[in-house]
């Protein structure tokens, strides 16, 4: 799978998440398959095509994000765009799925985005793919940044 995120929502996303410091950000991205690319050697291709930033209801906002439910029930069911994915922010630790993000459950969404803003003038945006099984696994995407 690879992903494609245009400079805009980027740009967005990075905004969001600076304003929200020191706490973690957090939101969806609503997406769609590619067409473009069905001879692509990638078996599926994600668009991005809007950031749904979400206020963050954890109790210590500062090392952990919580959506609540009720906030995604207007996107649950759209067709034309649906969730491809789950974005929170790490503050001052690498864009790594934290134990913690590994036993929520949103490994059941297409892909898990982590923006690291542990050096300010470098964030570092990752996107992964959960895998749930006897233990959760995860693994990177490739991701494009671009038109």
């Amino acid at each position: 799978m690879i992903v494609h995120l245009n400079q805009r929502l980027y740009d967005e996303i990075l905004s969001y998440s600076t304003r929200m410091l020191p706490y973690e950000a957090c939101g969806i991205l609503l997406g769609e398959s590619d067409p473009t690319h069905e001879k692509h050697t990638y078996k599926e291709i994600l668009r991005a095509t809007n950031f749904i930033p979400f206020r963050n209801h954890a109790k210590d906002p500062t090392h952990q994000f919580l959506i609540n439910p009720i906030d995604m029930l207007p996107y649950l069911s759209q067709t034309s765009h649906p969730i491809m994915g789950i974005f929170h922010s790490h503050p001052t630790a690498a864009p790594i799925p934290s134990a913690e993000d590994l036993r929520t459950l949103w490994h059941t969404v297409p892909t898990h985005w982590i923006l690291s803003l542990q050096q300010p003038d470098k964030p570092d945006l990752q996107v992964y793919q959960l895998k749930k099984t006897t233990t959760t696994t995860y693994h990177k995407l490739s991701f494009v940044i671009g038109q």
